[in-house]
């Protein structure tokens, strides 16, 4: 079974698994059981994962860094739609893709987002990555919250019922 933890981060207390720490004792990393909700700058943002893939992809869901500043996080509950000065647009969010591990389901593949001063570096579901520039793009946090199943959702796909209408790939 895994550590479940109760922390207290900048966000609120979390309740996450998989942590990890400085040496200063601030948050370093997390795997969130619940989602977090992380303001920034350029919005607010939900780190969440509840993905069957999370575990297999070795990249925390929340990221801080020493000063416990939002570094980077996987979500399945934010989009981003970006709109440059020149009219030029993106929308991207967790999409669903074929699984990885070859079962035959399609699953729901997280983004994950690079908070720096100047760009947001997003890495799609199909694994491109993006770099926005903070200083050419106004984004706007789109919630999919439809993708947020909490933790009595899935999570063993070879075993649902939950739908019923899936062929063991369902997100809710």
């Amino acid at each position: 079974m895994a550590d479940i933890q109760k922390i207290e981060t900048p966000y609120g207390t979390v309740t996450a698994e998989k942590v990890t720490f400085y040496a200063n004792g601030g948050l370093k990393t997390a795997e969130p059981l619940e989602p977090v909700f992380i303001q920034h700058s350029t919005g607010l943002y939900i780190a969440y994962d509840n993905t069957p893939l999370k575990d297999e992809e070795h990249l925390p869901t929340l990221e801080l860094d020493e000063s416990g500043k939002i570094k980077a996080l996987r979500t399945v509950g934010t989009g981003l739609i970006c709109m440059s000065s020149t009219g030029k647009s993106m929308r991207i969010g967790a999409q669903w893709r074929p699984d990885p591990r070859d079962t035959g389901a399609d699953v729901l593949i997280p983004i994950r987002i690079v908070f720096s001063e100047d760009e947001l570096c997003v890495t799609d579901s199909d694994g491109k990555v993006i770099h926005i520039p903070l200083s050419d793009y106004d984004i706007n946090v789109d919630y999919l919250t439809d993708n947020i199943v909490m933790s009595s959702g899935c999570g063993d796909c070879s075993t649902c019922s939950t739908c019923g209408s899936c062929d063991g790939g369902c997100s809710i």
